[in-house]
């Protein structure tokens, strides 16, 4: 039997399989996406993304105050 339509590549990735992935993989996963034109994918990585406390490298955290 032959396929007269190839499934998209955005069936495969669900909201709840792009949250599994770290927010390092993610931002990989909609740079991908953006360049292939899979809105759809973008659209999840930028929702969970936008989701996320802001940790890490550069995000603001509260400090000791000086003693």
């Amino acid at each position: 039997m032959m396929r007269l339509v190839r499934p998209g590549r955005s069936a495969a990735w669900t909201k709840e399989r792009i949250d599994a992935l770290t927010t390092p993989e993610i931002r990989q996963l909609r740079d991908n996406a953006h360049r292939l034109g899979e809105g759809e994918i973008v659209g999840l990585c930028d929702e969970i993304i936008k989701a996320r406390p802001k940790t890490g490298v550069g995000a603001r955290t509260k400090r000791p105050a000086a003693a």
